[in-house]
């Protein structure tokens, strides 16, 4: 696996800015038409506006929020996937997740798609249940409906 330096360079400044909360830092390595597809939510981030959303949201809920590369898994033409740690304390609402002050720790595996040596997008994968144990919430199930009599 071979993966350019210049990528790999663009790769650890994004993740510089992330857990600084840089965002212009952030996006100045991003395409115009960049994305943010988390996997526990309904529809990607598409756009700077969008993805300067939530990331502002992210950190809102975990001010003193850092990620770190654990290891690169796969390279390609198009993409790097690595094996992510992000860790911090859960002070503002996250996911309608109520803060709760409590720290978490949070594997995740990020599909780092690129144009040229631009970052394109991300595609993040992690357990969101894992963080509502870490924090304590309490997790209900709806009762089912009953069928309605004809």
């Amino acid at each position: 696996m071979r993966i350019p330096p210049k990528r790999l360079a663009v790769l650890r400044e994004h993740i510089a800015a992330e857990s600084t909360h840089n965002m212009e830092e952030l996006l100045a390595g991003m395409t115009s038409d960049c994305f943010n597809d988390v996997c526990c939510v309904a529809k990607p981030f598409v756009g700077p506006k969008r993805v300067t959303e939530r990331y502002r949201k992210h950190w809102e809920g975990f001010p003193d929020f850092k990620v770190r590369v654990r290891r690169f898994l796969a390279a390609d033409e198009k993409c790097i996937v690595t094996e992510n740690e992000w860790s911090g304390t859960h002070l503002g609402t996250y996911l309608g997740l109520r803060p709760t002050g409590k720290r978490v720790r949070v594997r995740a595996l990020v599909v780092w798609h690129f144009r040229g040596n631009k970052l394109w997008g991300e595609t993040v994968f992690f357990d969101l249940g894992s963080i509502q144990k870490q924090i304590g919430a309490k997790v209900t199930t709806p009762a089912r409906r009953r069928a309605r009599s004809r």
